[in-house]
C-alpha cells in the first residue's frame, strides 16, 4: 500500500500562532454577528459550542451539527438563519487575518516534494471551521493547489482532535493502513496521539504545544525536514 502523511495546518503548514489568531478571530467575528448579539455574548457561545463539539462523540452527529444543536439555544436564534451569515463572514472578513500568518514557503515546497514522491496528502486539520475557512487558510502557506486525498472539516467529520476516533474515521474513510502512515504536526497530544493507532509521528518544532504526558513522537525536527523523515519512517 503507497504511503500517506498527514498533515495538521495551525502552527505545522501555517506559521501561525494559534492562540493569537483565535484571539483576533474572535474579535472579528463578534463585531461582525454584533447585530445578533452583544459581541462579548456572541463569542462566549462560540467559545462553549465548540468545547461541546469537541467533547462530542456521538458518531451519528458531524461536528457541524454538534456545535448547531449547542450554539442556537445560547444566542436564541434559529441556526438556519445564521449558518449564511457565517458564510457571508468566511468570504468578506475571515482573510483579512492572513497577516497574523508569516510564511516563508518551506509548506509549499515539502507538499509539492511530498506529493513528486507519490505519497497521499491528507490535511488532518482539527475539524472545527467549515471547508471554506481550511480552504482559505491553505491560500496562506500556497498550499490551495495541492491534490489533496482528503480535508477533514466541520461537515464531514464526526469526531474531533484529541480523540482517537477522529483518527479512526480518516482511516476509516480513505481505506487507509495506519502503518503506512505519518502524522506530522506541532501539538503533542493532539497530534501525535495517532500512534496509538499505529502510525508513524512527526512532531514539527518551532510552535510546539505540549501540555504534557503526551505519546513521544517518533521523530522530531523542522517542517523542512519532513520528506527525508517520511523515508526513513515508512521505508519501501
Amino acid at each position: 500500500m503507497s504511503r500517506t502523511v498527514l498533515f495538521d495546518l495551525d502552527g505545522t503548514l501555517l506559521n501561525l500562532d494559534i492562540e493569537e489568531f483565535l484571539r483576533h478571530y474572535m474579535r472579528l467575528v463578534g463585531a461582525y454577528f454584533s447585530h445578533v448579539a452583544p459581541p462579548e455574548k456572541f463569542t462566549r457561545a462560540i467559545w462553549a459550542s465548540t468545547n461541546a463539539m469537541i467533547a462530542n462523540l456521538d458518531p451519528s452527529l458531524t461536528n457541524h451539527e454538534a456545535f448547531a444543536a449547542h450554539f442556537e439555544p445560547l444566542v436564541g436564534r434559529p441556526w438556519e438563519e445564521m449558518w449564511p451569515g457565517f458564510m457571508d463572514f468566511y468570504v468578506k472578513e475571515f482573510p483579512r487575518l492572513r497577516g497574523l500568518s508569516k510564511e516563508d514557503g518551506v509548506a509549499f515546497r515539502v507538499l509539492s516534494q511530498c506529493s513528486r514522491s507519490g505519497w497521499n496528502l491528507i490535511l488532518a486539520t482539527n475539524p472545527i471551521f467549515p471547508e471554506i475557512a481550511i480552504r482559505e487558510r491553505l491560500r496562506w502557506c500556497d498550499a490551495h493547489e495541492i491534490p489533496w486525498k482528503f480535508i477533514t472539516h466541520i461537515d464531514n467529520m464526526h469526531f474531533c482532535k484529541p480523540h482517537l476516533q477522529y483518527y479512526e474515521e480518516i482511516v476509516r474513510v480513505c481505506g487507509l493502513d495506519p502503518s503506512r502512515c505519518v502524522m506530522v504536526g506541532n501539538d503533542v497530544q493532539e497530534d501525535m496521539v495517532a500512534k496509538s493507532l499505529g502510525m508513524k509521528t512527526y512532531l514539527v518544532e518551532g510552535l510546539v504545544i505540549d501540555r504534557g504526558g503526551g505519546p513521544e513522537p517518533d521523530l522530531r525536527g523542522p517542517l523542512a525536514q519532513v520528506p527525508e523523515a517520511i523515508e526513513k519512517l515508512l521505508p519501501l
